[in-house]
């Protein structure tokens, strides 16, 4: 397992606002943010149940983010229609990392998480949320990691305390670790989710809020409060749905489900098994938004190309091929294909967009190759941006990618990734 420490500011979320890695086996990163910018605390003291809870408090806090079929969860696999996710890239503070009270302590709890359907709201038209808001728990899968161990960082990097060597972290700031999780080490060990890239393939990543923690007082000044949601703040989506965020949002104690802010997305990471694609864009000549540890964010999805200076690309994701002589290949395409599309390769992998003049005037090949975005290997190929006129709203525009193993010459194709101009 690896981590790396991080300290971050301190925010609070409120109703009226909106790796550890073994033996780094193929987690690719599907990340949809720009880079978190800050920490959330919710209800102090915290609701919800323990972090071993099963099944985990629907009626405390929680937050989300939406992974949609239709725009990131189309692929087939020796599985099937589904995606494989390995594991979770994402952050862990404690507003005290010292010991408290008898038996205690000092190292912070993981919150529970499922992954499960994502419904659209009967309350706020055009938004996803979790599945069980509407329907209880139902096909969900919920992942309990449990108590970290991890060490005080003020013990292990003192120059991040206040003054150094201290017990705290400068005021207005926590400490904690920067984490990948892997949970699974064979194909069909991890969680397969549905990907035949309709609705029925929209999937919910929940975080519940372990329950009963404090933010005031104590040693430190912010109780004991052990943190998770890092959010990226100024993403640059196009706003579809009123100043809202379709695919994220969170609930204060049995307040009932709140859409988050166009600009604001949860930035925690899942890590898919099979080989993905993900898009990159460039937002009114802006610069190219990625996340911590690559791939896209969420104006890839829905990019507002009224400036005529927007920009659309490819990364393909699979560290397997990275490692071996490699041949990759992406495009775009008007057309999709249904799922399971059409096989190719003698059926090594599966086309589902349609090879028209689109993407044979952006089908760029390359090589995949191991690179270190933060602190593990990451395998990537990246296509060049394609700019995106002003005249060209309404655009959809579909792209899947190919890794070729010359070592073995097994073909692997990616999910399709779709992007929506306007």
């Amino acid at each position: 397992m690896r981590c790396m420490l991080r300290p971050f500011a301190v925010a609070v979320a409120l109703a009226a606002t909106t790796s550890l890695a073994f033996a780094q086996v193929d987690s690719n990163n599907s990340t949809l943010n720009n880079g978190g910018d800050v920490v959330f605390l919710y209800s102090s003291p915290s609701s919800g149940f323990t972090a071993a809870a099963n099944p985990p408090d629907a009626a405390g806090d929680w937050y989300y983010k939406v992974w949609q079929g239709s725009q990131s969860l189309d692929h087939v696999t020796a599985l099937g229609s589904v995606m494989e996710v390995d594991g979770f890239y994402e952050s862990l503070f404690d507003t005290f990392w010292g010991t408290i009270g008898s038996p205690a302590s000092s190292s912070a709890d993981f919150y529970a998480r499922t992954l499960g359907p994502a419904v659209a709201s009967t309350v706020n038209p055009g938004i996803l949320e979790p599945g069980f808001v509407q329907n209880g728990f139902t096909t969900e899968t919920l992942v309990i990691v449990g108590n970290s161990g991890f060490g005080n960082p003020c013990t292990v990097a003192p120059s991040l305390c206040s003054p150094p060597g201290s017990t705290c972290p400068p005021t207005g700031f926590v400490n904690g670790y920067l984490v990948e999780l892997n949970f699974s080490s064979t194909p069909g060990t991890g969680v397969l989710l549905p990907a035949d890239g309709t609705s029925l393939s929209d999937t919910a990543l929940t975080y519940f809020v372990n329950g009963g923690m404090t933010a005031s007082g104590g040693v430190c000044g912010l109780g004991d409060y052990g943190l998770q949601d890092v959010h990226s703040t100024d993403e640059t989506q196009a706003d579809t749905a009123g100043g809202l965020n379709i695919d994220g949002g969170f609930q204060l104690g049995g307040g009932g489900p709140l859409a988050e802010a166009v600009v604001s997305v949860l930035e925690a990471n899942l890590t898919f098994r099979i080989c993905i694609v993900n898009l990159k864009a460039s937002t009114a000549g802006g610069p190219v938004e990625i996340g911590d540890n690559g791939g896209g964010a969420t104006n890839a999805l829905r990019l507002d190309v009224s400036s005529g200076l927007s920009s659309v690309g490819i990364e393909v994701r699979h560290l397997t091929t990275a490692m071996v002589p490699n041949i990759a290949a992406a495009g775009f395409s008007l057309t999709r294909i249904p799922n399971p599309g059409v096989p190719i390769f003698g059926g090594q992998a599966n086309l589902l967009i349609v090879p028209d003049g689109v993407f044979n005037s952006t089908v760029a090949t390359g090589t995949m190759t191991t690179t270190v975005f933060v602190f593990t290997s990451e395998g990537v190929f990246c296509g060049p941006q394609f700019p995106l006129p002003a005249f060209l709203p309404g655009l959809v525009l579909h792209a899947q990618g190919l890794v070729i193993d010359l070592s073995s010459f097994f073909v692997t194709s990616t999910n399709v990734a779709t992007c929506i101009t306007i």
